[in-house]
């Protein structure tokens, strides 16, 4: 595989959240010059930005996952035998799983009752918006299937760096 492409697939939350900031600024900053120098706002921007921030949010979801940057108590993880410290790992690996099973499980029925419903404002299927939750699920999905696979390679010798990332 080419090192773009591995670069990509290895940072794809980052590169999506950072277009969807981006997006979110210019289309902030283009409210702020409609409002006050045209004195006409656009009616469009707070729908777009919202929406947009909303899959921001999950996308570095999905990049805290890969990460293992989420907020995590690791005291007594810390202190355990590498082997009991891989069964606890694999074990809350397990319960994420099941939630995010259920965020892809629920997203999807929620797209398909949300798409014969339009928003307000640009008039696009509401499906459209909730169509993160499986997207991301899927995502974080697979982070977390690639983290356990980490970890039972490292036989629970795998240890939280002060970044939050494992080092």
């Amino acid at each position: 595989m080419k090192p773009s492409m591995r670069y990509l697939l290895d940072n794809f939350e980052d590169e999506v959240a950072s277009l969807l900031m981006m997006a979110i600024t210019v289309i902030l900053i283009l409210q702020i010059c409609t409002r006050y120098f045209l004195g006409d706002p656009l009616s469009w921007t707070e729908e777009v930005s919202r929406h947009l921030f909303v899959w921001l949010v999950f996308f570095g979801a999905s990049g805290a996952i890969r990460d293992r940057s989420h907020v995590a108590v690791d005291l007594v993880n810390a202190s355990l035998p590498p082997r009991i410290r891989l069964i606890v790992m694999l074990g809350s690996n397990i319960f994420v799983l099941f939630f995010l099973g259920n965020v892809l499980y629920w997203g999807s029925k929620a797209v398909n009752r949300m798409w014969s419903l339009s928003t307000t404002t640009l008039e696009i299927p509401f499906g459209l918006v909730y169509m993160v939750f499986p997207v991301t699920a899927a995502l974080m999905i697979v982070r977390t299937f690639a983290q356990m696979r980490e970890d039972l390679i490292a036989g629970g010798n795998i240890e939280r760096s002060s970044t939050g990332g494992m080092g």
